[in-house]
């Protein structure tokens, strides 16, 4: 008989438990036990010693080989032990998404004594017996008898229709053809595409229904052509590098499995230097790992990934693609049939097979982060899957957080930099400020209205950044000052006047506008504060006939939407843009010419001390997309125009920015000079939730660990999703390991976060 420690799955448990097996297996296949009296999935962590108590049998082997090897199982043990999250989550972590209706398993007969005539599923098998228990007895005796065997049953995505449309005549020869408006209506999208157009994308964009004839007709006329994706043998899209960019690649390529910082301003070239990188290692049977920060991020990041290297096998994995393709994504990773995998954060979990290089692109976005449930952050983890797998870990971008500027100065890892544009110069930066200049509107001063109006007499694109989605930040009684907050979040509702509604962008809920105030009865409510969707309005006004796109959560609420907007950002000619963060990572329209920032000062007056970084980041990132072909404009309009933050950011002067910021925080013992870790207690009832944390703050304060801890208080959101909440702040340096144990023992729900990217939880 053989013992395993099992990190048992949904349980919470920072403990593993042990089961005994009669066969030899190995850490990293999952097993099917009995926990609690429930049937649970685990996986195996490591063999152990017989115990001096009964122990359990395992009940079912699922894989029949491991799909975590020894360097996988240590990147759960030490994530755990960083983020002190349980080990039975993070090991859940590094499998694909699963439920019951996507991936099964599946009984397949191998001799008629097994009395199954065809393959079965677990769960229809256990119909047949009166408890789990005894049906896995019988079927375990059949499986080492080899009279059946289980597989993992994944349910294949439906197969894709890859069939590209190739114009065959040139528009003039196309126009003395005799074509219907829908025959049309075809073509000009593939003239409009500077990209292979798919069959499939026709009938997803509904430029045709599927019963159409059009494209058998088009054919049938031989003025397209319907190939075989595969059949097309594409040449690499390969771009030429600057003197600059070949310097910084070969140092790339000279360090090895270390990590790198690769600091670039916008429009650098940033993304060319890690395709060459990629070219060596591919070339050498090493697969790459990419991480954005965002989804929106993806469409653009893949096309460009798939034209320069056309002849490898790329994956995708994030939360809008439906678990069946992802889980799918994931088993081709762990089997090496993937050659490059681009996603979001939750990617950086992948046993990609073969793995060499591990490249995070703006590498400073707060969406690194995970926060609910559990939280980690992904460039933390890439630094540990770099130090146990020895890959590349190349982190990238224009803003570098303050921790790795820090790391980069004392030489912890590699500092590589490119200060200039490679097709032409940063953008000018005006700052206009709100106390002095002429409005317009109390949202435009009259000096940015008329840049909108030269930009678009030009037939180029204008931006426009408002930090907050919706109508009107918030909703205030004019007699007794009341704000209408939403009742399960001790927040204020934004007001969205398209729907006439009152929304909490926390919990997600909706109420109609009252008719007069709840408190006083006073019906004058008035409206505060601006979100992309005034803004829009306030445009219209000023700018009726102009094509205005929208971009934040409240329009863009699918993959779909998302590429259907970035293709209409792509059409030439004028547009004005007007968008949430989302517009900010990684936009890359050439006709950008003016950005414009609106209520600059909303992140600067966060009370967080990471407000200055965060802010000096995203108003740079925002700047960053004007002028990337040639020289553009950024306008910053703001009340507090003398603050010298303003003028580090009009000379794009992001390092002294770093330099000022990590003085300060040097000053209060912030990180990244200290490690904070955030403590929430929530309960329905606030007196419960109050009496559990300082329940655990005395346990805290006996231990005498060596940092600052702060007692229980409510944070700046103190209700949430109709949770009451506590929380208590360690400052300092932070012993994992002891409070890791107390954490253990004490046993009870906790939400932890080590140095989040913002304290706003």
């Amino acid at each position: 008989m053989y013992y395993y420690e099992i990190a048992v799955f949904g349980t919470y448990t920072y403990n593993t438990f042990t089961y005994s097996y009669e066969e030899k297996l190995a850490p990293g296949q999952r097993v099917l036990i009995e926990f609690r009296n429930q049937q649970k999935l685990g996986v195996i962590i490591s063999e152990t010693n017989k115990k001096d108590y009964e122990v359990k049998e395992i009940e079912l082997v699922i894989d029949e080989k491991p799909l975590l090897n020894k360097n996988h199982i240590e990147l759960a043990k030490k994530t755990s032990k960083k983020f002190l999250m349980p080990l039975s989550e993070v090991a859940k972590l590094l499998f694909p998404p699963t439920s019951s209706d996507r991936i099964k398993i599946k009984i397949i007969p191998k001799s008629t004594l097994s009395n199954i005539n065809k393959p079965i599923f677990l769960n229809e098998y256990y119909k047949h017996f009166k408890t789990k228990r005894e049906a896995n007895k019988v079927l375990k005796e059949m499986v080492k008898n080899n009279i059946v065997e289980l597989s993992v049953h994944i349910v294949k995505p439906k197969k894709e229709n890859n069939k590209i449309i190739i114009l065959k005549k040139d528009f003039i020869e196309i126009l003395n053809e005799r074509l219907s408006a829908s025959a049309m209506k075809v073509v000009n999208y593939i003239l409009e595409k500077d990209e292979n157009v798919y069959e499939e994308e026709l009938y997803e964009k509904k430029i045709i229904s599927r019963s159409s004839t059009v494209l058998k007709t088009l054919v049938k006329k031989g003025i397209v052509d319907l190939i075989e994706e595969s059949k097309i043998n594409e040449e690499p899209f390969i771009v030429e590098l600057t003197e600059a960019q070949k310097e910084v690649k070969e140092k790339l390529l000279k360090k090895g499995s270390s990590v790198d910082l690769l600091y670039g301003v916008t429009g650098s070239g940033k993304t060319e230097i890690f395709f060459e990188v990629m070219e060596e290692y591919l070339n050498k049977n090493k697969k790459i790992m990419i991480i954005l920060p965002e989804i929106s991020l993806t469409p653009q990041s893949v096309t460009r990934v798939k034209k320069r290297f056309p002849d490898k096998n790329i994956g995708v994995y994030h939360s809008n693609i439906n678990s069946i393709k992802r889980i799918k994504t994931w088993y081709d990773a762990v089997n090496g049939n993937i050659d490059i995998i681009i996603g979001t954060r939750s990617a950086i979990w992948i046993p990609l097979k073969d793995i060499g290089m591990i490249i995070i692109d703006e590498e400073h976005d707060q969406s690194l982060y995970q926060f609910d449930q559990l939280s980690y952050d992904a460039v933390e983890v890439a630094y540990l899957r770099s130090e146990i797998e020895e890959v590349k870990l190349i982190l990238s971008s224009a803003t570098p957080t303050l921790r790795e500027m820090k790391k980069a100065y004392e030489k912890e890892i590699n500092l590589l930099e490119l200060k200039e544009r490679v097709f032409t110069e940063m953008p000018d930066i005006e700052i206009i400020d709100m106390k002095k200049a002429e409005k317009i509107s109390w949202i435009f001063t009259k000096k940015v209205l008329e840049e909108i109006n030269k930009i678009l007499k030009n037939n180029e694109k204008v931006l426009i950044f408002s930090p907050t989605k919706g109508y009107a930040n918030y909703l205030i009684c004019t007699n007794c000052g009341n704000v209408l907050k939403c009742e399960n979040c001790d927040v204020s509702y934004t007001y969205h006047r398209y729907e006439n509604k009152l929304k909490c962008h926390y919990c997600g809920s909706e109420k109609k506008v009252p008719n007069a105030c709840p408190v006083c009865g006073n019906p004058e409510l008035q409206l505060r504060g601006y979100g992309t969707e005034r803004v829009v309005n306030e445009l219209l006004k000023y700018f009726p006939n102009q094509k205005i796109i929208r971009m934040d959560r409240e329009i863009i609420k699918t993959h779909e939407d998302l590429e259907r907007a970035f293709e209409e950002i792509k059409k030439e000619g004028s547009a004005i843009i007007v968008g949430t963060k989302m517009i900010t990572k990684g936009l890359d329209i050439e006709d950008i010419k003016l950005v414009v920032i609106l209520d600059s000062d909303r992140y600067l007056n966060f009370p967080e001390y990471t407000s200055q970084e965060h802010t000096a980041s995203l108003l740079i990132q925002v700047a960053g997309r004007s002028g990337r072909k040639e020289k553009g404009k950024v306008i910053i309009q703001t009340f507090k125009s003398e603050n010298n933050f303003f003028e580090f950011i009009k000379e794009h002067n992001y390092d002294q920015v770093v330099e000022y910021e990590l003085n300060n925080r040097k000053k209060f013992n912030y990180p990244p000079h200290s490690d904070l870790l955030m403590i929430i207690f929530s309960n329905s009832k606030p007196e419960i939730a109050l009496k559990e944390a300082e329940d655990f703050y005395k346990k805290l304060k006996k231990e005498k660990l060596e940092a600052e801890i702060m007692e229980p208080t409510e944070p700046l959101i103190p209700k949430l999703r109709g949770q009451y909440r506590y929380q208590i702040i360690i400052k300092g340096k932070i012993n994992h390991e002891k409070i890791y144990e107390i954490i253990r023992k004490h046993n009870k729900k906790m939400y932890l976060y080590l140095n989040p990217h913002t304290t706003l939880l």
